[in-house]
């Protein structure tokens, strides 16, 4: 499809209250996906959208949708499903700013929480519900959720639903929803497997699909090359010649998590950790002191970075390389959000530069190859050699796994 360009929301004929909210959140020009979306979903349309997180996907499908809502009823007339707590509550959260000052009811419904809280919540009679789909199914078990009234239901990040194994539990939520309710998808990356869903779910669905690289326009992409043995070093040289005060650092595996936490805060950083396992309250601290400056590098997991949404960050380093294309755009996609720009720097040793290519590859971009001399970044040319490291990193051998390294 193609995109619809426009420089401002009048074209929608949104609520008063919204073009206010939007005026307060800075939001003057609608992006490409906004644009494709907003009348499709006025009009009533099924829609699936690949839009990359940070691209405004999230108010694409929320206007138009709060916009319908009938707030002489007290019924729940939209449903936003989420695969995971955190964009669950990201998304309830916009929905607060949007609807400021108005008789929307919204409520987040997530997993972990305390479900008796909840259901007190829900004599409230929301409009809007927002919630992952195991504790929505648990709640509509015990019958206290009614949804014989919901004009339109989203999936936000379909393929997380589906590599989270939770789209029997959405099917089941879909279904229970009359008939001709409207139905949109979502996702940063869109599987076949999502793809062929919509298609057996949905009524003459239409499909947006960025184009290749468009979704990563406002990030730049960089590489150093380490040994694999200097990577956390390469990590700290890289945070001060930045001069980083907000990253998210990714590594592959969870235990790697709290190991990296722990070099790089003997180095002198400040860092905290979390992962997908890890207990809901020490998820939420972290969370808590990363967005209130407390530390500038949040070291995870890519089931821990899950829909996070956090404003200020500056760079993303993958300090293991995403295990695929897709998980490379969701873990970039952490950076550059609205309309700011972002920086994702990957530490690769010599056995990973062949990834490089292959993003570049798959997705359109341009991974540009950097080097840090001296404390500075410098731009290397295809074929030029590389200087030693200087010493100047003060980084004898470590000793019984923890690092010795001068704090600078």
């Amino acid at each position: 499809m193609t995109t619809n360009t426009t420089n401002s929301f009048l074209p929608y004929n949104l609520p008063e209250y919204q073009l206010q909210a939007l005026e307060k959140l800075g939001i003057t020009i609608p992006t490409p996906v906004q644009a494709d979306v907003i009348p499709l979903v006025q009009e009533g349309r099924d829609v699936v959208a690949q839009s990359q997180t940070g691209s405004g996907k999230t108010l694409a499908f929320l206007l138009p949708q709060l916009q319908r809502i009938d707030t002489t009823k007290r019924d729940v007339q939209v449903l936003v499903l989420a695969p995971t707590r955190e964009l669950t509550v990201q998304i309830e959260s916009a929905i607060r700013e949007v609807t400021e000052g108005t008789e929307i009811r919204s409520l987040a419904l997530v997993g972990g929480a305390n479900i008796d809280r909840q259901l007190e919540k829900l004599k409230d009679k929301p409009h809007i519900i927002v919630g992952t789909p195991g504790r929505i199914l648990e709640i509509q078990s015990r019958k206290k959720l009614k949804v014989h009234e919901v004009k339109s239901i989203t999936v936000d990040e379909v393929d997380q639903m589906l590599e989270l194994g939770n789209i029997e539990d959405v099917k089941k939520i879909v279904g229970s929803t009359l008939r001709d309710r409207q139905l949109l998808f979502f996702s940063a990356t869109m599987s076949s497997e999502a793809k062929d869903i919509a298609k057996r779910w949905m009524n003459d669905p239409v499909f947006i699909e960025a184009k290749k690289g468009e979704h990563m326009g406002r990030i730049d992409h960089v590489w150093f090359g380490t040994a694999k043995q200097d990577k956390a070093d390469t990590l700290r040289r890289l945070v001060r010649a930045y001069d980083v005060n907000r990253a998210i650092v990714f590594v592959n595996e969870g235990d790697r998590v709290w190991w990296l936490v722990r070099e790089l805060n003997e180095m002198g950083l400040t860092a905290e950790g979390m992962h997908g396992d890890a207990a809901k309250i020490q998820r939420e601290k972290a969370m808590n002191g990363f967005r209130d400056g407390k530390f500038q590098l949040l070291v995870t997991t890519d089931l821990g970075a899950r829909g996070l949404d956090v404003e200020g960050v500056t760079h993303v380093f993958h300090f293991d390389p995403a295990t695929d294309a897709e998980h490379y755009v969701h873990r970039a996609g952490r950076t550059g959000r609205g309309t700011q720009s972002g920086l994702s720097v990957n530490i690769v040793a010599p056995e990973e530069k062949f990834i490089m290519r292959k993003f570049e590859n798959a997705l359109g971009i341009k991974i540009f190859s950097k080097g840090l001399e001296q404390g500075k970044i410098v731009n290397r040319r295809p074929g030029q050699p590389r200087r030693p490291a200087p010493a100047a990193s003060g980084k004898p051998a470590k000793k019984n796994g923890k690092s010795k390294g001068k704090k600078k």
